[in-house]
């Protein structure tokens, strides 16, 4: 770990700092902070920044009660303008800031000098962004600022992508926590481990994971803000089909690489990782192809439409935590949910074939110059989001596998499974729940996280890790259910979907 200067906290005045207050998820954060604020270890500061001073202080003067009457005074607020072209003001609310929260997006647009800011002068931050090739780019940037300031720089914090990431994360901790038999139960997970030593911990099992999945159901509405990164996200195709030799790759890439998340110096631009690289996006390549599962009694599922961005999460964890050498993941999503797609089996073919046509022609529209403005301008401007009514009834729920081969047991596979199932409008409520558990975990918890990556740049499960997750199932809101189950032969209840 390296050697970094310490904050001079007289400088700190709040706790976190919620920048892009007055956009739509931002709102359900501080609904969030109010309702979980009576239950927090100590009362915390909270800062409302952005660029629109009046919009600030109307935001302030709507929750300010909702904070007095729900949370009994546990969050304080205050408002700070910063304007994301502002460097100046920018570095002035970091110094003052022990975390910032960003929802400001499309942060290739609004974000990098937040992220700048942060790490140049040690504040910890966490965001919702799904663009993964920025958070690469700033991973690029700034490392070596962060690595001495001492920042723990998190993106992705949000629904993208926290249930695959701590999904996988905790399938393959409850494979290395066995006792070699089968057992289930979330304590399987959250039990033995020493977060001090987490890392540590990892680099001792022998379990080295081979293959990895989830697969997904959810219910909900994109928002404005998430259709309009998905419409200004560019792609560099020559990059996806080229090396930096400008040869043709052995696997193209899929639009980005699949280690764009990782180290720079140590891995992704490590010519020893190529062969890890190739893997990867084959695998990524495959999970394109809708395709029937056994464990689904041969119900059909289609690649989910966020896989692209969470999977280079998940792989930049798999190479962080050292799951193993040859760990390939891909990311499944069952239109119609885990029991319905048992239930309907080879005939769950149609519905889900139906769905992958409407999500790709949707997408393919969205990105069309002009018909995908009109889109976006008179279906879901940026701004707006699914109403109270469709967030209290939208749910999210992923379960993964891992499988590892067991040791002087040629042939013979170990499996371990996670539940995951998460209250309300994955875009809005898991997201905003997701990324304010993310920041609560640095700033109450900090002791008690995995060391720092040598950057400060790093992934939900590598630099937040079991404290999150025990935070997401001890929360007095909206608690996420984790259930874990291994077993050291595979095909064991092969055909049983531990929920």
């Amino acid at each position: 770990m390296p050697v970094s200067r310490e904050r001079n906290e007289s400088n700190i005045r709040t706790g976190i700092t919620i920048y892009g207050a007055t956009s739509f998820v931002a709102r359900h954060v501080l609904d969030y902070l109010a309702a979980v604020g009576p239950s927090l270890s100590r009362p915390i500061e909270v800062t409302l920044a952005g660029r629109n001073e009046s919009k600030l202080t109307a935001v302030l003067e709507k929750f300010a009660p909702i904070m007095k009457e729900k949370g009994k005074n546990a969050v304080k607020l205050d408002v700070l303008v910063a304007n994301s072209t502002d460097y100046t003001a920018l570095k002035k609310m970091a110094e003052r800031s022990f975390v910032v929260l960003n929802c400001a997006g499309p942060f290739g647009l609004y974000s990098s000098g937040v992220v700048g800011a942060c790490a140049e002068t040690g504040c910890d931050y966490v965001d919702i962004t799904g663009e993964v090739d920025w958070a690469g780019q700033m991973r690029v940037k700034y490392g070596s600022a962060a690595a001495k300031s001492g920042a723990r720089i998190i993106s992705l914090c949000g629904f993208d992508s926290v249930p695959s990431d701590m999904a996988i994360f905790a399938a393959v901790q409850a494979l290395r926590q066995s006792s070699g038999s089968s057992e289930s139960g979330s304590s399987v997970i959250l039990k033995v481990m020493s977060n001090k030593n987490e890392k540590d911990n990892n680099n001792k099992k022998s379990m080295a994971i081979e293959s990895a999945r989830t697969w997904h159901e959810c219910f909900g509405m994109a928002g404005g803000g998430t259709l309009a990164t998905m419409k200004h996200m560019t792609v560099d195709i020559k990059h996806c089909l080229l090396t930096n030799e400008k040869k043709l790759r052995k696997v193209p890439l899929l639009l980005f690489d699949p280690l764009v998340l990782t180290n720079p110096e140590r891995v992704r631009f490590n010519p020893d990782y190529e062969e890890t690289r190739n893997r990867m996006a084959w695998s990524e390549w495959m999970n394109l192809l809708p395709f029937p599962h056994t464990i689904l009694k041969q119900g059909v599922s289609i690649p989910f439409f966020m896989a692209v961005a969470n999977a280079k999460v998940v792989h930049a964890s798999a190479i962080a935590l050292n799951y193993g050498p040859k760990f390939t993941y891909k990311e499944r999503f069952l239109p119609l949910g885990i029991d319905r797609t048992i239930a309907f089996g080879h005939f769950s073919t149609i519905p889900s074939l139906f769905v992958l046509g409407a999500i790709m022609m949707g997408g393919l529209m969205i990105k069309l110059p002009i018909i995908g403005d009109f889109i976006l301008n008179f279906v879901a401007p940026p701004g707006s989001g699914a109403s109270d009514k469709m967030c209290e009834n939208g749910h999210a729920a992923v379960y993964a596998e891992v499988k590892a081969p067991l040791e002087g047991q040629p042939g013979q596979m170990a499996c371990a499974n996670a539940y995951l199932s998460f209250e309300g409008d994955p875009g809005n409520w898991v997201t905003a729940q997701t990324v304010t558990e993310s920041a609560l975990s640095l700033l109450l918890q900090r002791k008690e996280l995995p060391p720092r990556s040598k950057d400060g740049f790093g992934t939900p499960a590598e630099l937040l890790g079991t404290v999150l997750l025990k935070r997401l199932t001890e929360t007095k809101v909206r608690p996420v259910i984790v259930k874990t189950h291994v077993r050291m032969n595979e095909r064991e209840h092969e055909y049983k979907i531990y929920k």
